[in-house]
């Protein structure tokens, strides 16, 4: 897909990579040649600067932690990070990366993070939040380009929703490492919703692909220890569905009304780990 179909037509989501003709779409010699010329003035102007511009959200590696085992190599997008055998550690090509954060939420070790969106900032956020009435809050990690929008959408639309939802913006929603989400069970939290852009449509190519598998492994923990798994939810809406991202927390306000404490303790303990070295 385009990465905008009306303000970067031809570009793809993956910087450097433009689109001509039939590459994105059936159309006629006409429109062919358009495109064409679009995407040549495009990579045309990106050549003549000499030089690439990234956004300040790339990886920040520990070499010290990184223990050589690929799974962030996996996961990204953009295929921007190297495994290095011979140094036994993993290298960021960072004019490819696209800033989502995915390998860090995905690295068990902590070999990685992420520039303005360290683990150290969204845990501090994520304990303010949980700070006071825990057992009546829902902790939402929201992507900055579509469901971040579409919460903020129904806002500004006065669309009415439960207040005792707390918000953390993440670039993506495979930012979202498991470890955030016992965090903040293990804080007291009475529900999780982890939302980002719909299948498909990620503005980071396939990276809430990875979101839907770690929620889904994460329901199975849940229910291996007992726990309801409808306190962690998970919506896909984009930045025009704001009613549906309040239908939602209308919904989870009943299973947030449900929780008995029994349950909210149960799960602290279950996910006490994640408070150590706080």
């Amino acid at each position: 897909m385009e990465s905008h179909p009306k303000l970067r037509p031809v570009d793809a989501a993956t910087g450097g990579i433009f689109f001509a003709g039939c590459a994105e779409s059936p159309k006629d010699i006409k429109d062919s040649v358009t495109q064409a010329s679009a995407a040549a003035a495009r990579a045309g102007i990106l050549m003549a600067k000499g030089k690439v511009t990234v956004e300040a959200i790339t990886p920040i590696v520990f070499p010290e932690k990184c223990k050589a085992c690929g799974l962030c190599v996996k996961v990204c997008p953009y295929n921007a990070i190297i495994l290095n055998k011979e140094k036994k550690r993993i290298e960021i090509i960072e004019a490819a990366c696209g800033g989502c954060g995915t390998c860090a939420a995905e690295c068990p070790f902590g070999a990685l993070t992420q520039s303005h969106f360290t683990d150290d900032q969204i845990i501090g956020q994520i304990d303010a939040v949980t700070e006071y009435d825990a057992d009546k809050k829902i902790v939402a990690f929201n992507c900055n380009w579509c469901s971040y929008a579409g919460a903020d959408f129904a806002g500004v639309s006065r669309m009415q929703y439960p207040p005792n939802v707390r918000i953390i913006r993440t670039m993506c929603s495979g930012r979202v490492a498991p470890k955030f989400i016992e965090r903040a069970f293990a804080r007291g939290a009475a529900a999780v919703l982890v939302s980002g852009c719909h299948i498909g449509d990620c503005h980071y190519i396939n990276a809430n692909y990875q979101t839907q598998k770690r929620v889904e492994r994460f329901w199975k923990k849940m229910e291996q220890s007992g726990l309801n798994k409808e306190r962690l939810q998970l919506l896909w809406c984009s930045a025009a569905e704001g009613e549906k991202f309040a239908s939602k927390i209308r919904e989870m306000k009943s299973t947030v009304d449900s929780v008995k404490p029994q349950e909210i303790e149960k799960a602290k303990e279950v996910f006490k780990k994640a408070l150590e070295g706080s």
